[in-house]
């Protein structure tokens, strides 16, 4: 290899000879050594995508329809499907609830003991024995809650939203499960998104993420800065929908959707990013 360098520089200083003066070929050898020497520049890396630090995954689940009585082993095949599929943060809407019953299995505390998880509750109706409402399930601590109906929306309304605030420990996250009033006109469920949207705006750089029959048209979250996540495609008109604040520092990761006892669970995975400190 050596030998070959070396005649090819041979031949290549003899050709140089012939063609340029000697003084000038002298001049130029300063040149061509820099040359020789110079290490060629290294590729600029680019930049690392930004990762979020922490990922959560959420549910939802509709059960306002689920016309069956209730039984245990519904609630126990749900619990099992929860865990597998690594779910954190569940919103329930249109629970039914007969307390005092003792031949009837409450689904709020049936649930908790078979996970664990804290779980606020909020009512919608009570009567006749009969209590409906939405639930709120984490394994993340829940720092408050507050249950708001939109009777200011539609006056004898006894739909309403569940809003919670969960230490997702990235950040707080603002969750809340709601069943809009069904029979609500565009103008009504435009109403009732302001309104989720409002819900969010106390606390400073606060992220939100919105389950239940929520409107399909895009105006009505867009308007609010809600992004929606793309509802399967066998999705029902009574499926839960998922809803989460158009910013920067919350990303969707991936969503499905898993067929159970009591109806269709949606299921998202969210990326968060720290506060940034001031």
């Amino acid at each position: 290899m050596q030998r070959t360098i070396y005649i090819l520089l041979s031949s290549f200083m003899t050709y140089l000879t012939k063609t340029i003066s000697v003084r000038a070929f002298l001049l130029a050898l300063p040149i061509l050594y820099l040359c020789s020497c110079t290490t060629p520049p290294k590729a600029e890396k680019e930049p690392a995508s930004k990762r979020p630090e922490i990922t959560i995954q959420v549910a939802s689940i509709n059960l306002a329809n689920f016309n069956k009585r209730m039984e245990r082993n519904n609630i126990i095949e749900l619990a099992k499907i929860l865990k597998n599929e690594q779910v954190e943060i569940l919103a329930v809407q249109g629970i039914s609830r007969y307390p005092g019953v003792a031949s009837r299995v409450d689904f709020v505390n049936e649930l908790s003991t078979k996970t664990d998880w804290s779980n606020v509750f909020g009512e919608m109706l009570n009567i006749s024995g009969k209590q409906t409402g939405n639930a709120i399930f984490s394994v993340y601590p829940i720092l408050s809650h507050q249950n708001i109906s939109w009777d200011k929306v539609i006056t004898k309304s006894f739909d309403a939203a569940l809003q919670t605030t969960i230490d997702a420990g990235a950040r707080p996250l603002t969750f809340i499960s709601t069943q809009l009033p069904p029979q609500a006109t565009a103008y009504e469920q435009a109403q009732c998104s302001k309104l989720l949207a409002a819900m969010n705006s106390d606390m400073k750089d606060q992220l939100a993420i919105v389950a239940g029959n929520l409107p399909t048209d895009e105006i009505m979250y867009s308007a609010n800065s809600f992004t929606a996540v793309p509802p399967p495609e066998s999705a029902k008109s009574t499926i839960s929908r998922i809803w989460y604040s158009a910013n920067t520092s919350i990303q969707l990761l991936a969503s499905r959707s898993v067929e159970t006892d009591l109806g269709t669970l949606v299921i998202a995975q969210f990326g968060l990013s720290r506060l940034q400190k001031q």
